[in-house]
C-alpha cells in the first residue's frame, strides 16, 4: 500500500505513525467500499485521533470528476452531482479508503492533497458528528 495519488501525482507528507494507522485500517476494509464511506472514515478519524493526530471527517457532495466506472449501483441511484461521500483529513492530505466504489482503479489507500480533493466535489463541509450518531 502506497501513499501516492495514480501516476505519482502526489506524495503525502504524513510520518511513519500515521501510515501504520491507515495502514491497519485499510487492512479491515479490504475489497468492501460501496456505501460504506461514513462508518469507515469515521473510524479511520477516531483511530488517528486516538493515535494523537489531529484529523477530521470531511462530508462532501456533487462528484465532478467523470466517473464511468463506478459501481453500478451508485449509477443507478442518481447523477454523480448527487452523490455524497465521507473521507478523512489529516494536514494537506485526504485520505479515502472507500474511493474504489467511484473508482475502481484508484490507488489503496487513496491519498490525495486537500486541494486536489477540493476540485473534484461541488461541496466539501466538516459534518457535525452528532448528527450521524444515534442517540
Amino acid at each position: 500500500m502506497g501513499f501516492r495519488a495514480p501516476g505519482s501525482a502526489y506524495v503525502s507528507g504524513m510520518g511513519t505513525s500515521e501510515k501504520r494507522i491507515i495502514r491497519s485500517r485499510a487492512a479491515k476494509v479490504g475489497e468492501l467500499s460501496y456505501n460504506l464511506c461514513h462508518e469507515t472514515s469515521f473510524k479511520l478519524m477516531d483511530d488517528l485521533q486516538s493515535g494523537g493526530f489531529a484529523a477530521q471527517m470531511l462530508r462532501c457532495s456533487g462528484l465532478k470528476t467523470d466517473a464511468p466506472d463506478a459501481d453500478d449501483r451508485w449509477i443507478q441511484l442518481a447523477p454523480q452531482s448527487l452523490w455524497t461521500h465521507f473521507v478523512v483529513r489529516i494536514g494537506e492530505d485526504v485520505i479515502d479508503l472507500t474511493r474504489r466504489q467511484f473508482f475502481p482503479r484508484s490507488g489503496f489507500p487513496f491519498v490525495q492533497s486537500y486541494s486536489a480533493f477540493e476540485s473534484e466535489w461541488t461541496s466539501v463541509i466538516v459534518p457535525e458528528l452528532r448528527s450521524y450518531m444515534m442517540v
